[in-house]
């Protein structure tokens, strides 16, 4: 690892990012795994795993926006983490590190967004199948009735 990051130990069941909290650090996984995930009223949506040696937390590290989602420890983990500042200083320091370092970077984003749009196609047809097709969408509409007071 660079000297500029910070090793971090995390117990399973951990919250290590809170959605809408802000944050000006990223996190590379050394060991174990981590789950993103939204909350939505009493709805969790899990949104994928990660484990070594992928990263998280680059979005509002880059942007500086508030975190986009929720990050657990799914077990005990070891997370190296990097502040905006000391990458600014690996940047003026080393800029041949940095520019590797950000096009592994995007590597892995486009290799995320690829999914992301594979998930969305999928999603889509699914919901078209339950809009096109009358069964589908009856069993939706059974599933989902409220009970009613009659019993």
């Amino acid at each position: 690892m660079l000297p500029k990051w910070q090793p971090m130990d995390v117990p399973e069941g951990a919250v290590i990012i809170k959605e809408e909290s802000m944050g000006d650090e990223m996190f590379i996984i050394e060991t174990g795994r981590v789950e993103l995930y939204l909350v939505r009223g009493d709805v969790v949506l899990l949104l994928t795993g990660l484990q070594e040696p992928l990263f998280f937390g680059e979005m509002s590290f880059l942007t500086g926006q508030p975190r986009s989602f929720t990050v657990k420890a799914k077990t005990d983990a070891r997370l190296h983490v990097l502040h905006k500042q000391d990458f600014i200083e690996i940047v003026n320091e080393n800029p041949k590190i940095a520019a590797k370092f950000l096009l592994a970077m995007v590597e892995d984003l486009c290799n995320r967004i690829t999914v992301t749009n594979r998930n969305i196609e999928n999603y889509f047809l699914i919901n078209q199948a339950v809009v096109d097709n009358k069964s589908f969408r009856d069993l939706y509409i059974f599933a989902h009735k409220a009970p009613s007071s009659s019993g």
